[in-house]
């Protein structure tokens, strides 16, 4: 106390600032040394967190692959609202590495121009970007392999994108770690394949995923699957036997991933007669869906007056344009966005599709795709009735003001659908990965596909989640998280300000610069003299614009220095203040309880 006391109050907050430095410097340093792996995440949404599926998969993984994180060095100065990001990419691709358990290996690379790294990164599938039409080009993507010949790429990391990044990576990491094509199980009444007895080509959505998967026909009386199936896909079921209908409930049991298209009027089902109608064009699942808790009325149609969609149809020998109220296109808040298979979709076309709802307050289904609060319901076979006048809908539509559900996921544990057999699952195995759409027509070609070209999303929605349920309930229990761009209000300010400032200026500059360049070409090609000597003339005008256009690059760089200037002050600011704020705070506290202790040891011993 006595040393204290003869140490003048000045000097006391000198030495409490020092000795807080040092702590704060040491504390860093061994943290950075000792504790290299381990990371505390402090983001509001997680943002550096991983979920218990990814940590998983990664765990699991038998496949080894090797990760090429393309970055250009200049990233952060060039496009400084990017930091945060790419600093969350490398990140959560270093914690990949660290939980694999040596399967990925991680390699940042720095592609800066015209170098070999560069060529890599190009010739990888990286698509560069440049910050201005000045600046170098700018690479900020991912490029993935295994063990062989398998490759995966990012070509870009898209801060649209940041959402799904764990989503995006993972998925990546799924499908490298499959050497052969997954296989994919169809029974399929509507009527994907070709038929020439009808002249109906393959769709679209089936031949996509030929290329992609090793597709598996199942038919009605197979009541097995290939032992490598993936994901087992329901089209239109009807007419199931209960043989089919337990291997199902099996399959959901064990955890298998299943998407299910039911349809209460399925207008685009190809009969099995020629020249006849279907004998029955309604889904019919309702053993499986009792048991699951849900309701689906497959004599309903939805019927929605804001996602209806504009036709042509003749009414009383006359062609009309009408709103078809049961012929959805689906946007906007239809479409959940923090679902990863929707995310970057903008348009799904259903026709006559059915609701699925809840049968008691313990199911469990998530929805994704849902109907406008303008819907309700009306009588499917009307409804598919090419001959009816659509707008006689309009006055039975009676909305309750709630959207309807379209599409939903059950993840939760289920019970059997049937009576205790000889190695029978009972209960689920693993929480169920199912995927209910009410509407299969929408598979079709005529749903979303012309000779021009896709005017909605149902192939990508559709490849989107097979995708996702091929890495199981790893990558289906994704969901978008909240971004890492936590804009500065005055720093986008100032960078405003100073591109106003400081923009005519370089586009002048930019444009003298060019005119300089063609006349030294034009000089070049125009010499008097025919040969390959120039003229002294020439040649001094050519060092003249020489001299001039080495001036006028030097314009160039201090305007674009100029021009972020201010902001880099600024930042450098922000920095220093977030840097310094903690040692302050040590000092402040030191300094406290110094004189505190001071002012006790002079009361007592004073």
């Amino acid at each position: 106390m006595n040393f204290l006391n003869r140490i003048k109050t000045k000097n006391l907050v000198k030495l409490s600032i020092l000795f807080s430095v040092i702590i704060f410097l040491c504390v860093n340093i061994i943290t950075n040394n000792v504790f290299n792996s381990s990371r505390v995440d402090f983001t509001e949404k997680k943002l550096y967190s991983l979920s218990n599926s990814t940590t998983n998969l990664l765990k699991n993984l038998n496949e080894p692959i090797h990760i090429r994180l393309f970055v250009s060095g200049n990233l952060v100065r060039e496009v400084p609202q990017l930091s945060t990001y790419a600093n969350r990419v490398e990140t959560i691709l270093k914690t990949y590495s660290d939980i694999s358990n040596g399967k990925i290996t991680l390699e940042v690379i720095d592609p800066k121009p015209f170098s070999d790294e560069e060529d890599r990164a190009v010739g990888m599938g990286i698509n560069s970007f440049s910050a201005t039409e000045m600046s170098d080009a700018l690479y900020f993507g991912l490029a993935a392999t295994n063990s062989t010949t398998g490759q995966k790429n990012i070509p870009i990391f898209s801060p649209e994108r940041e959402t799904f990044l764990e989503y995006d990576l993972s998925s990546l990491i799924s499908e490298l770690s499959q050497i052969q094509k997954p296989v994919i199980s169809i029974l399929d009444n509507l009527g994907l394949m070709a038929d020439s007895r009808i002249g109906k080509p393959e769709q679209q959505i089936l031949k996509q995923m030929n290329e992609m998967f090793k597709v598996e026909m199942v038919s009605e009386n197979n009541n097995k699957l290939d032992e490598n199936t993936k994901v087992l896909m329901i089209i239109h079921p009807k007419f199931l036997s209960d043989e089919t209908l337990y291997m199902i409930d099996q399959w959901v049991l064990k955890g298998g991933s299943t998407l299910i298209f039911l349809d209460p009027y399925a207008e685009t089902e190809v009969s099995r007669q020629p020249g006849m109608p279907p004998m029955n064009p309604r889904s019919n699942l309702k053993k499986l869906l009792d048991t699951w808790g849900i309701k689906f009325d497959n004599k309903k149609t939805v019927l929605d007056k804001e996602f209806g969609f504009k036709i042509t149809r003749n009414i009383d020998g006359r062609d009309m344009q009408v709103t078809n109220y049961p012929w959805l296109n689906i946007r906007g808040n239809g479409l959940n966005k923090n679902e990863g298979s929707l995310s970057n979709l903008s348009t799904i076309v259903m026709t006559t599709a059915g609701s699925l709802e809840k049968a008691n307050k313990d199911t469990v289904l998530e929805p994704i795709i849902t109907t406008s609060r303008k819907s309700g319901l009306g009588d499917a076979q009307k409804a598919g009735d090419p001959k009816n006048d659509p707008r006689d809908f309009l006055s039975s539509i009676k909305s309750d003001n709630e959207n309807l559900i379209l599409a939903g996921w059950i993840k939760t544990n289920l019970n059997s659908s049937f009576s205790k057999k000889d190695g029978q699952l009972l209960k689920s195995q693993n929480k169920s990965n199912i995927l209910l759409v009410s509407d299969a027509d929408m598979l079709m070609d005529r749903n979303w596909l012309t000779q021009r070209g896709a005017f909605a999303n149902n192939g990508d929605f559709v490849l989107n989640v097979v995708e996702q349920m091929v890495g199981g309930n790893a990558l289906s229990d994704l969901r978008g998280k909240s971004t890492s761009w936590r804009p500065f209000d005055k720093i986008i300010e100032l960078e405003k300000i100073a591109e106003e400032k400081f923009l005519l200026e370089e586009q002048r500059l930019a444009k003298k610069l060019n005119e300089m360049e063609n006349k030294i070409r034009d000089l070049t090609q125009n010499n008097d003299n025919n040969s390959d000597v120039l003229s002294p003339e020439t040649i001094e005008a050519i060092d003249g614009f020489k001299a001039e256009m080495m001036s006028t690059r030097s314009q160039l760089r201090s305007v674009k220095f100029d021009l972020r200037r201010d902001v880099e002050n600024l930042k450098r600011w922000v920095i220093a203040l977030n840097v310094a704020i903690i040692p302050i705070i040590f000092a402040g506290l030191a300094l406290i309880i110094s004189l505190r202790r001071k002012n006790y040891s002079t009361k007592n011993f004073g």
